[in-house]
């Protein structure tokens, strides 16, 4: 009888399955515990087993008693749409927000390090950054443009400038011919610089470059109900790219 006390309490004892709801999804994963996709509000068991059938695919999940994760694919993982992975091997805390304001940018060296060592979420209708007049003087002579590959097609676009903060329209920087085209679908970009007088153009840097739809940062906005603007900014971090307070900030003025 005594045994039988014993086990009840052992049983009592142990810790509840942890489970995880679902805040946002980019892409299609797939759990063939419960047998449905991962999308906003739904559940991931702790023992859940997932196939990323999309590229890229990635999602923010919420743990009451541990805090916002994410779930992606790691650099070794194996691009196999039908593998399947083990939520302990995918899932890893959000990243931790970056400083208020980016600095300004000097020489190539700062380019390099600021697009394209790592992605960079475009949030808004504008993404803009302070760059050195004494290494790049831009007037209406000398100014940036992009250029970048879209279904074959080789697009260039130029960038425009508030006195010396280079500034990428959204919108304009993904028309052609005044029509909207997918982000997704864009490929290698690339930074130069050019001068009018010289005739010169010098490439400066790629860029990597992921653009959050409005709709996505409403979502993660309507989902997170204490310290919004931090949580949604570790969200960012994680699920798209850099991204400031700052920038997030102005981006939620326009909604």
């Amino acid at each position: 009888m005594r045994a039988l006390f014993i086990l009840f309490m052992l049983a009592g004892l142990q810790a509840p399955s942890q489970s995880y709801t679902v805040i946002h999804v980019i892409g299609k994963i797939y759990d063939s515990n419960s047998g449905q996709y991962l999308s906003k509000g739904t559940k991931v068991a702790e023992n859940a087993n997932l196939k990323f059938e999309t590229s890229g695919a990635r999602a923010a999940v919420l743990s009451s008693s541990r805090g916002r994760f994410v779930i992606q694919q790691n650099n070794q993982s194996t691009t196999q749409s039908d593998a399947l992975y083990a939520l302990s091997s995918v899932i890893s805390p959000v990243r931790g927000r970056l400083s208020t304001r980016s600095g300004a940018i000097n020489n190539a060296i700062d380019f390099n390090k600021h697009f394209d060592e790592g992605p960079v979420a475009l949030v808004g209708s504008t993404y803009s950054v302070e760059v050195s007049p004494a290494s790049y003087p831009m007037s209406e002579s000398k100014f940036f443009y992009a250029q970048y590959q879209f279904q074959g097609e080789t697009i260039n676009k130029k960038l425009s400038n508030d006195d010396q903060d280079l500034i990428i329209d959204i919108d304009g920087f993904y028309s052609i011919d005044g029509k909207r085209i997918d982000p997704s679908l864009v490929k290698d970009i690339k930074l130069f610089f050019y001068s009018v007088e010289d005739q010169t153009s010098s490439l400066i840097s790629n860029m990597d470059l992921v653009v959050v739809p409005k709709q996505d940062l409403k979502s993660m906005l309507e989902l997170i109900s204490d310290n919004k603007i931090g949580a949604v900014l570790e969200l960012i971090n994680s699920m798209y790219g850099k991204c400031t307070e700052e920038q997030l900030n102005q981006a939620m003025t326009e909604l």
